[in-house]
C-alpha cells in the first residue's frame, strides 16, 4: 500500500480492524486524541485509557464500512459498552481517535 492509501483507500472492515490491532501492539504510542475527542470522553465520564482497552480489545468489532469524512476514512469501533471512532495517518503507522461515546448513555 502507498503510504497515503490508509486515509484515502477504504479498507473492508476486517482490514481496519487487524490495522488498528497491529498498531496497538507494534505502535501503542501511535495514538492521537483530538480535542473532540477528549471532550467527549469527558462528558460521558470516561478517560482515554477506557478508549485505548476498546482499540486494544479482542471482542471490538467494526459494524460499518469505513466512512470518507473531512478527508479520510473513519472507522467505528465497538464494544458492547463504548464506540471510538478513528482514522488512520497517511503511512498506516498510528491512528487518530476522533470521538468517543459511552453506548449506555444513549450516545450516539
Amino acid at each position: 500500500m502507498s503510504p497515503t492509501d490508509y486515509k484515502e483507500q477504504r479498507l473492508s472492515r476486517t482490514e481496519a480492524k487487524k490495522h488498528i490491532s497491529k498498531i496497538m501492539s507494534q505502535h501503542p504510542g501511535n495514538v492521537r486524541f483530538s480535542r473532540h475527542a477528549i471532550q467527549e470522553l469527558k462528558n460521558d465520564d470516561l478517560t482515554t485509557t477506557d478508549a485505548l482497552n476498546v482499540l486494544k480489545s479482542h471482542d471490538a468489532k467494526i459494524n460499518q464500512d469505513g466512512e470518507w469524512e473531512n478527508g479520510n476514512y473513519r472507522y467505528r469501533l465497538e464494544t458492547s459498552n463504548l464506540t471510538v471512532v478513528v482514522g488512520f495517518w497517511n503511512d498506516g503507522t498510528g491512528l487518530n481517535l476522533v470521538t468517543a461515546w459511552d453506548k449506555r448513555k444513549g450516545g450516539k
